[in-house]
């Protein structure tokens, strides 16, 4: 009888697939189906100036079918400046479309706390043979301003378990633009779980410039 359980739920495991969001900036529009529940570990290190600063990255969803809730609470592990920095609570909801092949679109709320911005965003993801594209436009309140957002992302499948992606953002508050672009890969242990490991570089005027690398774990269940 414990043997046909676990049977049962190996086979029911295996037919999850694993959307992670790591470790794109650009959403992707896929939400999780109705129970289940996504969890990312992520750990992110960027140099801004001359001091690098590290931070670990704990986010929690659960599908509704045509919806998701995530919650996602970035912590900086650096003694100086150790501390959570927020707490993103946010909803995705579909739209238009079932699947990638046919294209997605799904709408986006989010708020942080103790920062207090609001933000809403459209977002896109089209599939073509072995490339996916996601695209994203929003805004964001911070403090009496607005943050104009745009995003662009590829995933190309190399092999059935591994592919590469390139990630462009940007934001733009009136004459200020903050471009990032990342670059990484993300490995598919199986249908459940997901590796990736990427890196950038964030753009301003005034030749600022911020590097940072991650690396992370998806898994649903």
């Amino acid at each position: 009888m414990a043997r046909k359980i676990v049977y049962i739920m190996l086979f029911l495991l295996y037919h999850i697939d694993a959307h992670a969001y790591r470790p794109f900036t650009t959403e992707d529009a896929g939400v999780g189906e109705t129970g289940e529940h996504k969890i990312e570990i992520g750990f992110l290190s960027n140099k801004q100036n001359k001091y690098w600063y590290n931070y670990i990255s704990f986010l929690y969803g659960i599908g509704l079918g045509k919806a998701e809730m995530i919650v996602e609470t970035p912590y900086c592990i650096d003694n100086q400046s150790r501390g959570l920095e927020g707490i993103v609570l946010a909803a995705k909801i579909n739209v238009l479309g079932v699947n990638e092949e046919a294209g997605i679109l799904t709408t986006k709320v989010c708020y942080e706390f103790p920062d207090d911005y609001f933000g809403v965003s459209a977002i896109a993801t089209k599939k073509y043979n072995r490339l996916a594209i996601h695209s994203q436009i929003g805004l964001e309140l911070h403090f009496k301003d607005n943050v104009t957002l745009f995003g662009l992302g590829f995933d190309y499948t190399l092999l059935p378990h591994f592919s590469i992606i390139l990630d462009n953002f940007v934001e733009c508050n009136y004459d200020i633009m903050y471009y990032k672009i990342t670059s990484g890969i993300i490995y598919n242990i199986n249908t459940t779980t997901t590796l990736d490991i990427a890196t950038g570089c964030c753009y301003a005027k005034n030749n600022y410039r911020e590097f940072f690398s991650l690396a992370g774990i998806s898994m649903v269940f």
